[in-house]
C-alpha cells in the first residue's frame, strides 16, 4: 500500500499538456496538492468535498481509492475504483491506465492474480510506455513464480525508462532462477542498472 501510495505522488506531479480536461474545482486540486505534500488525511478532507460536490469527477475517485486502500479499507477502494473507471473519459487513456495499474496492484497484494494480471494488462494496453505498468506485471509474475515473464517485462520497463527502479525485484528474480542460462540473463539485465557482476 505504501508503494502504491509513493507512485500515486508521484502521478500527481504530471504535467497536463496535451492532455484531455481535467477537473480544475478548488477541492479538488487542493486534494491533489496535499497528496503531493504527503498529506493523505487532508487529500482525504478535500476529495470528499469534491466528490460530494461533483460525484462524476472520475478523477476523485481514482484518487479516493488509493486513500482508502492505503487506510486498510479495501471494499471502498475497489467501489471507488469501479467508479473512477465508470467515470474517466475514455479519450483520456493515460489516467484510465493509471486507474487499471492502481487496481491491479492492489490485487496482486490481495493474490487475486487472475484479476490482477487483467487489470494489469488493461493498464499496459491503454499506456504502453509506462514503466511501471511493466514493473508491476513482473511484480505479480514474479509472485506466481512466472520468471521469464516477469523477466522480460523487467527488461521493458527499463527500456522505456532506465531509471525505473527494479533493483528488489531483479534480487528476487536471482534467487530464484530456474537455471544457470536465466541466471546469466538476470545478471545482464543486474548490470545494466548498474550493478557489479555476480557470481
Amino acid at each position: 500500500m505504501i508503494t502504491l501510495l509513493a507512485f500515486l505522488f508521484a502521478v500527481c506531479g504530471m504535467a497536463y499538456a496535451e492532455q484531455p480536461v481535467r477537473p480544475q474545482s478548488d477541492s479538488y486540486i487542493k486534494g491533489v496538492e496535499a497528496l503531493n505534500d504527503g498529506d493523505p488525511a487532508t487529500a482525504y478532507e478535500f476529495l470528499s468535498n469534491e466528490l460530494e460536490q461533483h460525484p462524476d469527477n472520475g478523477y476523485a475517485h481514482c484518487y479516493m481509492a488509493l486513500i482508502c486502500n492505503y487506510c486498510g479499507e479495501v471494499k471502498l477502494a475497489f467501489q471507488a475504483f469501479q467508479n473512477s473507471l465508470d467515470l474517466i473519459p475514455e479519450s483520456d487513456p493515460e489516467y484510465r491506465s493509471f486507474a487499471y495499474y492502481s487496481r491491479g496492484v492492489l490485487l496482486t497484494g490481495l493474490k487475486q492474480w487472475e484479476l490482477a494480471e487483467s487489470d494489469l494488462d488493461e493498464a499496459i494496453r491503454l499506456n504502453p510506455s509506462d514503466s511501471e505498468n511493466f514493473k508491476a506485471r513482473a511484480r505479480l509474475f514474479l509472485e506466481t513464480q512466472q520468471y521469464e515473464a516477469s523477466l522480460d517485462d523487467l527488461q521493458e520497463a527499463l527500456k522505456l525508462d532506465s531509471r525505473t527502479d527494479v533493483n528488489d525485484l531483479v534480487w528476487q528474480l536471482m534467487t530464484m532462477a530456474p537455471s544457470e542460462e536465466f541466471m546469466e540473463r538476470v545478471s545482464a539485465t543486474y548490470r545494466m542498472i548498474g550493478g557489479t557482476e555476480v557470481r
